[in-house]
């Protein structure tokens, strides 16, 4: 009897030292035995590929950065507008957001409702698409120009005193009180963080071309950012909403392609997939976002855009995208359509969820296509083939923005009309 119980307690001992002993530090998978008896703990590489648990999984091994976060190479670009560093009014405007004070623009000019960004965004979509130009055409001078800028923004830590996720976190909600003139705190660090972002990436563009002391400067600044920007926010699950970066996802997959953190980006698009597998609807809503009011068409356009960048990347990056995900975004396509040809039946879907965040005045709607969602009839046909319905008003604001990001989708931060 006393061996027996020896055993049995040693084999306890097993299972508990199994079940923290996974070579990538993973919880082990728990099934049962086949003949139902005992349980069985394996590390995802040993699941077996048809169970249920492994399903949509993507393993660090599975994972091949592109080199240049959305393609292996730069190409030229007519998609782009043709902004070059050959002006000098190009290299004046990324110059102004050398060490800009973006917590003092934004808490002069921004509320709940309403966040001027202009000041941060437009610099960095100039940086974005004359160094995409410049690296497409081969021409070294500007090149130079634009390395150097890259250099310059990471020496004067731009942007690194705006606030960061844990302090927002202290902060009063936006919204707060139901005013949509309060302070929108968050919208400081969303807006830092994204612009960060775009910077990560367009680092990865020109990371061969910088020499060792340039890109010990420039990576120092990067994963100082990423720690108070990104880094508290890696594998959270937000409560509602689908927005910019996708929720920071994309943020995160930019920094493991910098940092060659392949486990970082397979425990990313895992986590992704599945707060996007909660977040979408079986019918194709957006947790949130398709029910903010007067401006839910807006904001659902908003959020399938991210989504769909986010998942080109994956995909490309070496993901499988799961089919009940799959058929959610091409439902959230639909909808997107629906909102189009029908918006009273769009916004008649109820939703039972606390919406803090609606609009409710019809002299604040806005009944369109979201126009920072520059490629997003590109993206619905690349990821859903499912074809953006003629929206009049979304195609002429659409033609401001092409001019105000210079062809740059900054919600996803690379250009999807260049995709080969």
């Amino acid at each position: 009897m006393k061996k027996i119980l020896f055993i049995f307690v040693l084999s306890l001992y097993s299972i508990q030292g199994l079940a923290s002993s996974c070579p990538d530090g993973s919880e082990p998978v728990k099934s049962i035995s086949d003949d139902g008896t005992y349980f069985v703990f394996n590390c995802p590489d040993q699941v077996s590929p048809d169970t249920d648990t492994n399903k949509g999984l993507i393993k660090s091994n599975d994972i091949s950065f592109p080199g240049k976060f959305y393609t292996t190479e730069i190409s030229a670009c007519n998609a782009l507008v043709p902004v070059s560093f050959s002006l000098n009014s190009s290299i004046n405007l990324v110059k102004g957001l050398v060490g800009y004070d973006w917590h003092a623009d934004w808490e002069a000019n921004s509320n709940s409702m309403n966040v001027y960004h202009q000041k941060i965004t437009e610099p960095m979509n100039m940086l974005m698409a004359a160094t995409h130009n410049a690296l497409g055409n081969d021409y070294q001078a500007n090149i130079s120009i634009a390395k150097n800028l890259l250099i310059e923004l990471a020496k004067t830590d731009t942007l690194y005193d705006s606030i960061g996720y844990i302090e927002v976190r202290k902060k009063p909600g936006c919204y707060a009180g139901g005013d949509i003139n309060a302070p929108c705190w968050y919208h400081e660090y969303q807006f830092a963080s994204n612009v960060f972002s775009n910077y990560m990436i367009t680092a990865l563009w020109l990371r061969d071309e910088l020499n060792e002391q340039e890109f010990e400067i420039v990576d120092k600044y990067i994963k100082k950012m990423y720690k108070k920007f990104l880094q508290p926010i890696e594998l959270q699950e937000e409560e509602q909403g689908f927005y910019a970066m996708a929720n920071g996802g994309t943020s995160i997959l930019a920094y493991a392609s910098w940092t060659n953190d392949k486990e970082l980006a397979a425990e990313e698009i895992n986590h992704r997939f599945k707060e996007m597998d909660r977040l979408f609807y079986d019918d194709g809503y957006i947790n949130n976002n398709s029910f903010r009011g007067y401006r839910g068409q807006w904001y659902h356009s908003y959020g399938l855009d991210i989504a769909l960048g986010y998942v080109y990347i994956a995909e490309l990056w070496g993901a499988e995208i799961p089919d009940k995900l799959q058929n959610k975004l091409v439902k959230a396509s639909e909808v997107v359509n629906l909102a189009i040809t029908d918006w009273d039946k769009f916004k008649s879907r109820k939703y039972d969820g606390n919406q803090s965040n609606a609009i409710n005045d019809p002299n604040n709607a806005i009944k369109h296509t979201h126009q920072v969602a520059i490629a997003i009839d590109t993206l619905m046909k690349i990821v859903t083939g499912v074809e953006l319905e003629y929206d009049p008003v979304y195609l002429q604001k659409r033609k401001y923005q092409i001019g105000k990001s210079n062809g740059i989708d900054e919600l996803i931060g690379f250009p999807p009309n260049c995709i080969n």
